[in-house]
């Protein structure tokens, strides 16, 4: 009789059924739980990455436009130098050629008194303009790719080979003022200025990607370098929302890009 209950093991297959069962929901809502965090996780540094990039090109597209306006000011008054050092250089060149032409009419003393009134500058050839342009440009150590650009107005600008020159070299500054600025503090400065414009980037772009509006946007300017700190709030299964205190469910990302500076220029904002 005994034997015939202890071999019946109907009832304890149903609960080990069902304890497997109910196990399987709960590792399943932990596994859930866990897998919610980690898509927050990836959502949260999609929407880092995004701010970080965004605010790392607006910023260069903001020292970008100043250096192009410092540059066309710069080019503007090297024209000028350059100009003055021509017509210095051209009447002194003149001014020889006047006193040799006096010395061969010399025989005629009365038509030269009569026409000296009349009488004009004696004309540079081409040859000897173009002569006269070297000598000064080399003088002023201008770059061949800017020497063009310098003589005609028209010419295009090498803006890269403009910021080497005007940014690497002390001593021309004697030509436009002593409150002349190097290029990290214009860049530096046009930076600064435009901090509203590229957090406003970050920002959009960061929220775009699933980041919540709250975001920390750090410009290193020693690495020249942007920082973005994102986060985005979690919920899970297994614990209830009301468990957490404030800000226990947010979920924190960061990344940094680096802000593109023009070829072998190094910018840093200290």
């Amino acid at each position: 009789m005994w034997n015939r209950y202890i071999k019946n093991e109907e009832g304890n297959t149903l609960l080990v059924i069902l304890g497997l069962l109910i196990g399987a929901i709960f590792i399943s809502f932990i596994f859930f739980d866990f897998f919610t965090t980690f898509a927050t996780k990836r959502v949260s540094q999609t929407g880092a990455d995004a701010a970080a990039l965004a605010a790392a090109n607006e910023i260069k597209h903001v020292y970008d436009d100043k250096l192009k306006s410092e540059i066309e000011l710069r080019m503007e008054r090297l024209r000028e130098v350059a100009n003055e050092f021509v017509e210095e250089k051209t009447g002194e060149i003149q001014e020889e050629k006047a006193e040799k032409k006096n010395k061969k009419d010399k025989k005629d003393s009365k038509k030269k008194k009569k026409d000296k009134k009349d009488e004009q500058p004696p004309e540079l050839t081409n040859a000897e303009l173009d002569k006269v342009w070297k000598e000064v440009l080399d003088k002023m150590e201008v770059p061949k790719e800017l020497r063009s650009a310098v003589r005609y107005e028209y010419e295009e600008v090498d803006a890269n080979v403009a910021l080497k020159y005007f940014f690497k070299n002390v001593w021309y500054k004697e030509w436009f003022s002593n409150e002349i600025k190097e290029i990290n503090e214009v860049a530096c400065e046009a930076i600064i200025d435009a901090e509203p414009q590229w957090q406003e980037a970050a920002q959009y772009y960061a929220t775009k990607n699933g980041a919540e509006e709250d975001i920390e946007l750090i410009f290193k300017g020693d690495e020249f370098k942007v920082m973005a700190k994102v986060k985005r709030e979690a919920s899970f299964i297994t614990v209830g929302d009301d468990a957490f205190s404030e800000d226990e469910r947010s979920v924190y990302a960061e990344a940094e890009a680096s802000i593109k500076t023009p070829k072998d220029i190094e910018i840093t904002c200290w």
